[in-house]
C-alpha cells in the first residue's frame, strides 16, 4: 500500500483512488471462441428453446458438479423459486429472511402463501433456528432459507426442525454455487434448492436459474410446471408457466462452466487479501463461516461498528464513493419493509431488531474473477486512509447533505 496510506480522501479533496469507477462486481465474459462453437450448433439444429440439446447437456453437468440427483434450467432465478414453492403442494405460512434479496419473499408470496420473517444470527447472517422454531405453527408449511453471500445456513438445525414439525425445506442457494459443506455439496441438502445464474452470479447463463434435488417425481413436475404445464400434445396438466431456459443462455453457461473453478479459487485468494488487511482495521468485522465450508468468494461482505470506525456503513459507502469505488448496501432495506409486506406482524421491527442491525451495518466491496490484486489493495488503502481521517470525513459528508 505504499505511499497511499498517507493519502487524502478524496471526500477532502484529494484525489481519487481510481479515475473510472471501480464496481462491487462484473459479469464474467465467456471466451469468444468457446462461446461460438456452442452457438453455431444452435443454429445448425435451428433449435432456439423447448428442451433444446444445450439445455440439456447444461443440466446433466450441473448435476454431475453440484453433486445432485437431478438439475432443472430455468430463464431466470425467480422462476426457478416460484416453480420449486409450486411443486412442494403447500398453503398457509412459509418461514423466512428479512436479509435477502426481493425475489425470495415475492416469490412465496406470488404463490398465494403468506412469507413470516424470522431474525437472523448475528455473526453469520442466516436464518436464526430459535427464531424459526418460536414462529412455526400448525399452519406452517415450509422454511425457505438462504445461505447469504455464499456461507451456509444452520443445516443441521433447520433440517431437524423441518423434521420434527414435517416441514418443506427449500434453500435458496442464489449465492451458494459451488459450496461445500464437509464432503457434501450445498445442493444437497434439503427437498429442493434453487441457484440463481444472473449475470452477476458467480457461474451464470446471462439469464438463468436452476432447481436442484434427488426426487425424480418433483423434477418431473418442475419439468411440467416450467413449459405450461405441457404433458404433450393434447393434453395440458395444471397450472404451468414460460420459465424455459433458452438454447443461447445454455450456451453461455457451457462455455463458462470450466472457468468457473479458476475464478472460484482466484475469488479466494482476494477475499484473503481483504480479509488480512481489513482485519487489523478498528470497526470492521465480517461474516461468520464454519470451518468445514469450502466457499466460493462470490462476495465479499464487511460489517462497520460505527463507534469504533469511526463512521457509519453510509457515510463509508458515501466516502468510497468519492473514490470511485462503487460498494453495496445489500440487503437495504429489508424485504420486510416493503410497501407490500410491512403490515405482516411478523414484519415488525421489534421481531426483527438483528436483521435491522446488521442491515444498517453491511457492505459489499468490489469482489470479482479478474480483480487485479493491486486494485484490492487501492481499496483497502482507501478505506483505511477513511477510516484514519473519519471525524474530518464525517463533517465534510454532513455539510455536503446540508
Amino acid at each position: 500500500m505504499g505511499s497511499n496510506q498517507a493519502k487524502t480522501p478524496a471526500v477532502l479533496g484529494g484525489e481519487p483512488e481510481f479515475a473510472t469507477p471501480l464496481y462491487y462486481t462484473r459479469a464474467r465474459v465467456p471466451d469468444r471462441g468457446v462461446f461460438d462453437s456452442y452457438v453455431d450448433r444452435v443454429f445448425e439444429s435451428a433449435w432456439f428453446t423447448n428442451d433444446g440439446e444445450l439445455v440439456r447437456e447444461l443440466e446433466r453437468r450441473l448435476a454431475d458438479r453440484l453433486g445432485v440427483g437431478f438439475c432443472c434450467l430455468f430463464a431466470n432465478g425467480t422462476a426457478a423459486l416460484l416453480a420449486a414453492l409450486k411443486c412442494l403442494d403447500l398453503d398457509g405460512q412459509v418461514l423466512t429472511t428479512p436479509f435477502t434479496f426481493a425475489a425470495t419473499v415475492h416469490a412465496i408470496a406470488w404463490n398465494g402463501l403468506e412469507p413470516v420473517f424470522c431474525d437472523i444470527d448475528r455473526d453469520t447472517w442466516n436464518l436464526a433456528p430459535d427464531a424459526v422454531q418460536a414462529a412455526a405453527t400448525d399452519t406452517t408449511s415450509a422454511i425457505v432459507p438462504v445461505h447469504v453471500f455464499g456461507v451456509p445456513a444452520a443445516l443441521a438445525n433447520l433440517e431437524r426442525i423441518a423434521k420434527r414439525r414435517s416441514l418443506a425445506l427449500l434453500y435458496d442457494a442464489a449465492h451458494a454455487f459451488d459450496v461445500r459443506v464437509g464432503e457434501a455439496p450445498i445442493g444437497s441438502f434439503g427437498d429442493l434448492s434453487v441457484f440463481s445464474f444472473h449475470a452477476t452470479k458467480l457461474f451464470h447463463t446471462m439469464e438463468g436459474g436452476a432447481v436442484v434435488g434427488s426426487d425424480p417425481a418433483l423434477r418431473d413436475e418442475l419439468a411440467l410446471l416450467r413449459n405450461f404445464g405441457i404433458v404433450n400434445e393434447e393434453e395440458v396438466r395444471g397450472l404451468g408457466i414460460n420459465g424455459k431456459m433458452s438454447e443461447v443462455h445454455a450456451a453461455t453457461g457451457l462455455a463458462l462452466l470450466e472457468a468457473t473453478t479458476r475464478d472460484v479459487d482466484r475469488r479466494r485468494r482476494l477475499a484473503a487479501i481483504y480479509e488480512q488487511s481489513l482485519g487489523a482495521i478498528d470497526g470492521i468485522g465480517f461474516q461468520r463461516t464454519a470451518d468445514d465450508t469450502a466457499g466460493n468468494g462470490s462476495y465479499l461482505a464487511i460489517r462497520i461498528e460505527p463507534e469504533r470506525f469511526g463512521l457509519d456503513r453510509n457515510q463509508l459507502h458515501d466516502a468510497l464513493r468519492a473514490e470511485n469505488i462503487v460498494s453495496r448496501k445489500y440487503f437495504y432495506p429489508l424485504c420486510s419493509e416493503n410497501e407490500a409486506y410491512r403490515h405482516l406482524p411478523s414484519a415488525a421491527r421489534e421481531n426483527l431488531p438483528i436483521a435491522h442491525a446488521v442491515a444498517s451495518e453491511v457492505l459489499c466491496l468490489p469482489l470479482f474473477g479478474d480483480l487485479p490484486a493491486d486494485d484490492v489493495e487501492r481499496v483497502v488503502a482507501a478505506i483505511l486512509a477513511i477510516h484514519r481521517a473519519a471525524p474530518a470525513v464525517r463533517r465534510a459528508l454532513e455539510e455536503a447533505a446540508r
